[in-house]
């Protein structure tokens, strides 16, 4: 009888492999400061060579915001992706951003003319519950969403970041130290670890060890898709030997939390940028404090060049 129940339902369904509903994606806006150091370059990368999200638009941040956004949209439209507009947010002191030159004088339908933090609530009311916030540069357009739209802290799903700094800083054995994210605008981390929203946090605790070798940027930059041939431009554009795959962790936890070993934690932001474990309060985020770099890595590289 098991038998013929199975083969009745290969006929009424012949692609029987498709009649289980597919997963949902999960929407996201990423909100980035891609074009100073490179690894938002690859955060990115991972995710438009991830199925399971469902990218809804970028947002830029931190120094010339209008470069870092034509820069996005370049790497968007390389990879075929004009659906996904792009919003330049706030911008700040002069910084190097010497991948932008990519993007100069780059003009997309999919560069609009907004508020970075009106655009992330329009997206945002549309989906309420739904949308993750990816923020992988210092958090001012998240906190300016904040404070002009106070009910978006109950409307987003959650902000997975990276950013902060827990048992250890940039270099291997040393000590926690103000991580540049949440040091270029402590007030803004402040206020977005104060919001209620549910954050999963990336700290240089998982992320300041993925150094991209010389055999993983061979594999990359030899694969020749549209987007590994933009990150091997960007590569020369940046003028450095090894990146540090900081922002594609945070990208990365979002997709597969078993990458590392997290603990829910009551993060506290200084005014000098430090972020703290305090003791005696609910956690507002769950902290990444461990993981393997070769099992990063080879989730990184079997998506954006397999």
């Amino acid at each position: 009888m098991k038998k013929l129940a199975f083969l009745l339902i290969l006929l009424a369904c012949p692609r029987w492999a498709m009649c289980a509903a597919a997963p949902e994606k999960i929407p996201i806006l990423l909100d980035t400061d891609i074009g100073s150091d490179i690894d938002d370059a690859f955060a990115l990368a991972l995710v438009l060579n991830s199925p399971e999200l469902d990218l809804l638009g970028v947002t830029t941040v931190s120094g010339d915001a209008e470069a870092r956004a034509r820069l996005a949209a370049k790497m968007l439209e390389d990879a075929g992706r004009l659906d996904v507009p792009v919003v330049a947010g706030a911008s700040s002191k002069p910084l190097p951003i010497q991948q932008c030159r990519l993007a100069d004088n780059f003009k997309s339908p999919s560069l609009l003319p907004l508020a970075a933090e009106d655009f992330l609530e329009s997206e945002i009311k549309r989906r309420p519950g739904e949308i993750t916030v990816v923020a992988i540069g210092p958090l001012t357009n998240v906190a300016a969403l904040l404070k002009k739209y106070p009910d978006a802290a109950k409307e987003i799903k959650q902000i997975v970041l990276m950013g902060g700094s827990i048992e250890r800083g940039y270099a291997p054995d040393s000590k926690p130290e103000a991580e540049y994210n949440i040091k270029m605008d402590p007030a803004a981390a402040q206020a977005v670890f104060t919001s209620g929203v549910p954050i999963l946090m990336a700290p240089l605790d998982v992320t300041a060890m993925l150094q991209l070798d010389a055999a993983a940027r061979h594999r990359i930059f030899t694969h020749l898709s549209p987007v590994t041939n933009d990150l091997t431009l960007l590569y020369h554009l940046w003028n450095n030997e090894t990146p540090t795959l900081f922002d594609p962790m945070a990208v990365a936890l979002l997709i597969g939390p078993s990458l590392c070993e997290t603990k829910p934690m009551a993060i506290e932001v200084d005014n000098e940028g430090f972020t703290r474990e305090a003791s005696g309060k609910p956690a507002n985020a769950t902290v990444a404090l461990h993981t393997d770099p070769a099992k990063f890595f080879q989730f990184y590289l079997n998506r954006v060049a397999p």
